[in-house]
C-alpha cells in the first residue's frame, strides 16, 4: 500500500463485471484485452497458474470510459460526473472450480458470458447461464474468436451460432441479450505474443459500447453496517497486512475500527487503496484493498471485514428458495447441500416445506419479508418444482431453454442447519449445489437459489418452525353395534367395534380419545380396546352409515422437530370429502377379451357384436311383501305380536338401514314401521306399537320415504 496521504478526489462509479464462460473459451485474453490497470490475481499472474495455464482463481482489473448519459443524474454530487469505471471479475472456467465461480458471481453487477463461436454453449457455459440468471439481470453474450473462421463464412457461421444461441434462451429472462463478436487475441494469445510480444484484438470497440450503454445505476446499501468480502490476503513489510475485496454494504473509512468475524479480531483501518490510487473512504460496490495493523495473513485466505458486532455466527438460518430447472439430481428434504454464502461453501443439510402455504397467499409472486412462526408447515418430501410437460416447452437438456426463467420455480421455505458456524449477512444471497457429482458430467450441479431471511438461534428451530407430517392408519368396520333414531329421525349406528388398525401388542391407552373418521364421512372417537386382539370401540355422538368392512381412518400429525414422538390432532386431519367419495364409488369392471375364434372357423368381419342384456325395470317406491312368520311371543292376554318378520321387500343386495322407520301397512290395516335387516337373504324385521295380528302369509305394503 502506498504511503502517501489518500486523495481527497472524488472517484468514478463503479460497476463490477462478472467474466464467465467455459475453459478456454478466451476470458482472461477479453480481460487482457480490455483492462487497463491490473488488480489481485489479474491476468493468472499467480504461480500455480501460469504452470497449468489456466485460472484458478478470481482475477481483479479495471479500465474506464466516458460516463453515459443514463447514469448522469445517479452521480451527481457523489462521484466522478466524467468516467464510470468497469471492474472486470475474471472467473475461473474450468467445472471443478465452480466454488470460485459461484463466489465471484455474487459480487457483480453485470456478466459477459464467453463462448467460443465455433462451439457455442457448452456445459460449463449452462451452469454460468444459470449462475447469471440468480445473481444479475444484465447480460451480455461475447462470440470470441472469430478470426479463425474465414472471412468469407464469418457472417453465416456467427448467425448459425446466434440463431442456436437464442433459440436456447428464448422464454429465459436473457431471451434478449446483446450479442456481440470479436477476437480478443487474434491469432491466439500464444501465438501472437510469440510474434508480437502483445496479442493484437477484433471488434472491443463494440464491445466497450455496449457495456456503457448497457450499465445501470446498481443497487447499493451505503446505509447499513459496513460488510466486505476478501478474496486475498497478503503482507506488506513495514505496513501491515492487506485484505483485497469488494465492499457488500455500507461504507468505510481510514482509522475505522473494524472487526474479521471468522478469527474474532477487531482491527484498526490503516490506509485503503482503489486500483493503486489512496482513498480515504469507500462505499458498497467498491473494489479496494485494506491496510490492517498487526494482522497475521496466513489466519486469512477468504473471508469478511465488516462492522464490528453486525456479522453473528449462524448454525441454522430459514431461506426463501427456488428449484433450479435443470437440476436432475436428488431435492430431498434432510439432505446435504453444498450452501454458498458470499465467499464461503459449506454443507448444510436442508428442509424444504411451504410451497403450497406460499402458494395459497392473496399475492404469491410477492416474497414475503418475513417468516410466520405462528403458522404450521406441512412437510414436503422434496423441493417443490414447476409442473412443466416434457417437449411442450422443455428441450430436455441440463441448460436453459425454452420456458426457462428460474423465477417460474415455486417459492419455498428452506431451513439450514450448517455443519458449520458461518458468518454473512442477514439477507445473503444463498446458492445451494450438489458438488460431488462429477465435474465432467454433462449435468447441472446447482440445485436452488433464493435468499436468507431469518437467523435461527443454536436449536431454537424446533420450537419456530412447526414442520409436521399428516400420517394415516386405516382399519376396518367388524362389526356394528345396535341402530337408534338420530334428531332428524333417521336410525342410524352410534357405535362400531374396528379392527386391523391396531396390532394386539399395541397400548391402547395412547389412542383412547383420539378421532377416527369413518368412510361415509362421520367423526367418531375411539372409546376403548375391545378385547385382546387388537379391535377397538369407536363411538359416533352423531350416528354413522358405515357398512361392516368399511374403513375407518386415524389422521394425525407429527411434529419433525419435536423432542417427543406426540400424535397431535386438529380440524386438518381428516380425509378429504373428494377422495372419499372417489373411495365409494364403485369401481368399473374391465370387460374381458373377445375368445379367440374355435379353430378351422374365421371370424367374420360382418359379425355384429353381441347385444348388451336389458337393463332391469327402475325399482319403485311402492314395495311389496308377506309375513314371512311371527317373532317372539304374543302380547300378554293377546294374539298379536309386537314384531313380525317380512319378505320380499328387498334383494339380498340392497341397504335396508338407510329406511329404517318406514311405514308398514297390514292387509288387515295394522301400521307398523320397519326396523332392518333381518338375516342375509332380504328379509326385514317390522316392529308394530301396538301389536298385530295378521295372518303369516298376509300381504303387507310398504312406500320408500313414508314414515
Amino acid at each position: 500500500m502506498a504511503s502517501k496521504k489518500a486523495a481527497d478526489a472524488i472517484f468514478p462509479l463503479n460497476i463490477n463485471v462478472g467474466i464467465m464462460g467455459h475453459v478456454d473459451s478466451g476470458k482472461t485474453s477479453l480481460v487482457k484485452a480490455l483492462s487497463t490497470t491490473l488488480s489481485t490475481a489479474a491476468l493468472d499472474k499467480a504461480p500455480e497458474s501460469k504452470a497449468r495455464g489456466m485460472t484458478l482463481d478470481l482475477g481483479f482489473s479495471s479500465f474506464s470510459v466516458p460516463l453515459p448519459d443514463q447514469l448522469r443524474a445517479g452521480v451527481a454530487g457523489r462521484f466522478d460526473e466524467a468516467n464510470l469505471q468497469f471492474t472486470l471479475v475474471d472467473c475461473p472456467g474450468h467445472a471443478s472450480l465452480i466454488r470460485t465461480i459461484i463466489g465471484g458471481s455474487q459480487i457483480i453487477d453485470m456478466m459477459v458470458l464467453v463462448m467460443d463461436v465455433n462451439k457455442g454453449i457448452q456445459t460449463q457455459t449452462a451452469e454460468c447461464l444459470v449462475i447469471g440468471e440468480i445473481t444479475t439481470s444484465e447480460l451480455i453474450i461475447v462470440l470470441n474468436k472469430v478470426d479463425v473462421i474465414p472471412e468469407a463464412e464469418r457472417d453465416a457461421t456467427v448467425a448459425k451460432t446466434t440463431k442456436r444461441i437464442r433459440l436456447q434462451l428464448a422464454s429465459s429472462k436473457f431471451a434478449n441479450a446483446t450479442i456481440v463478436t470479436c477476437a480478443a487475441a487474434v491469432g491466439g494469445e500464444k501465438r501472437a505474443a510469440a510474434a508480437l510480444g502483445t496479442a493484437p484484438s477484433l471488434g472491443l470497440e463494440g464491445l466497450v459500447e455496449t457495456l456503457r450503454r448497457r450499465a445501470r445505476m446498481p443497487s447499493r446499501d451505503v446505509e447499513g453496517p459496513f460488510f466486505f468480502a476478501i478474496d486475498h490476503c497478503f503482507p506488506i513489510r513495514g505496513q501491515g497486512t492487506v485484505v483485497t475485496g469488494t465492499a457488500l454494504r455500507g461504507a468505510c473509512a481510514v482509522n475505522d475500527i473494524v472487526e474479521l468475524p471468522e478469527v474474532g479480531l477487531e482491527k484498526k483501518v490503516k490506509s485503503m487503496q482503489m486500483f493503486r490510487k489512496p482513498v480515504k473512504k469507500i462505499v458498497c460496490g467498491d473494489r479496494a484493498g485494506l491496510c490492517l495493523s498487526q494482522l497475521d495473513a496466513a489466519a486469512i485466505e477468504r473471508g469478511i471485514v465488516a462492522a464490528p458486532g453486525s456479522v453473528p455466527g449462524i448454525n441454522s438460518a430459514l431461506a426463501l428458495v427456488r428449484k433450479v430447472r435443470f437440476f436432475r439430481g436428488p431435492c430431498d428434504t434432510d439432505r446435504k447441500f453444498h450452501v454458498t454464502l458470499g465467499h464461503t461453501t459449506t454443507l448444510a443439510t436442508a428442509y424444504f416445506f411451504g410451497a403450497a402455504e406460499l402458494a395459497a397467499r392473496p399475492k404469491p409472486a410477492e416474497p414475503p419479508t418475513a417468516f410466520d412462526s405462528s403458522r404450521e408447515y406441512v412437510f414436503q418430501e422434496q423441493l417443490a418444482a414447476s409442473k412443466r410437460k416434457k417437449g411442450a416447452d422443455d428441450d430436455g437438456g441440463d441448460g436453459p431453454g425454452p420456458g426457462s426463467d428460474l423465477n417460474d420455480e415455486p417459492l419455498q421455505w428452506c431451513l439450514l442447519k450448517f455443519e458449520t458456524r458461518v458468518r454473512c449477512q442477514l439477507d445473503a444471497l444463498v446458492i445451494g449445489s450438489n458438488l460431488e457429482a462429477d465435474a465432467l458430467a454433462d449435468k447441472c450441479r446447482i440445485a436452488f437459489h433464493g435468499k436468507l431471511v431469518e437467523r435461527v438461534d443454536g436449536d431454537a428451530f424446533a420450537t419456530k418452525v412447526k414442520l409436521y407430517k399428516l400420517k394415516r392408519k386405516e382399519g376396518l368396520v367388524a362389526k356394528l353395534g345396535d341402530p337408534c333414531v338420530d334428531v332428524t329421525g333417521a336410525r342410524v349406528v352410534k357405535d362400531v367395534v374396528g379392527k386391523d388398525l391396531f396390532k394386539k401388542e399395541t397400548n391402547m391407552a395412547a389412542f383412547v380419545g383420539m378421532k377416527l373418521q369413518a368412510a361415509t364421512g362421520e367423526m367418531g372417537r375411539v372409546a376403548s380396546a375391545f378385547g385382546k386382539s387388537g379391535k377397538f370401540k369407536v363411538d359416533f355422538p352423531g350416528g354413522t352409515l358405515v357398512k361392516p368392512n368399511g374403513k375407518l381412518y386415524l389422521v394425525f400429525k407429527k411434529y419433525v422437530f419435536s423432542p417427543s414422538k406426540a400424535m397431535h390432532q386438529d380440524d386438518d386431519c381428516r380425509v378429504p370429502r373428494d377422495e372419499l367419495e372417489q373411495a365409494r364409488a364403485p369401481k368399473k369392471k374391465t370387460p374381458a377379451p373377445d375368445a379367440p375364434p374355435s379353430p378351422g372357423r374365421k371370424k367374420k368381419a360382418a359379425d355384429a357384436p353381441p347385444s348388451p342384456p336389458p337393463a332391469p325395470p327402475p325399482l319403485s317406491n311402492d314395495r311389496s311383501g308377506t309375513v314371512e312368520r311371527h317373532k317372539g311371543d304374543p302380547m300378554a292376554g293377546t294374539a298379536r305380536y309386537e314384531t313380525i318378520i317380512a319378505e320380499g321387500f328387498f334383494t339380498a343386495e340392497e341397504d335396508q338401514r338407510v329406511h329404517a322407520g318406514t311405514k308398514v301397512t297390514a292387509a288387515n290395516g295394522d301400521v307398523g314401521s320397519l326396523v332392518g335387516p333381518f338375516g342375509k337373504a332380504g328379509k326385514s324385521k317390522v316392529a308394530f306399537a301396538d301389536g298385530t295380528d295378521a295372518a303369516v302369509g298376509s300381504k303387507l305394503a310398504l312406500v320408500l320415504g313414508s314414515s
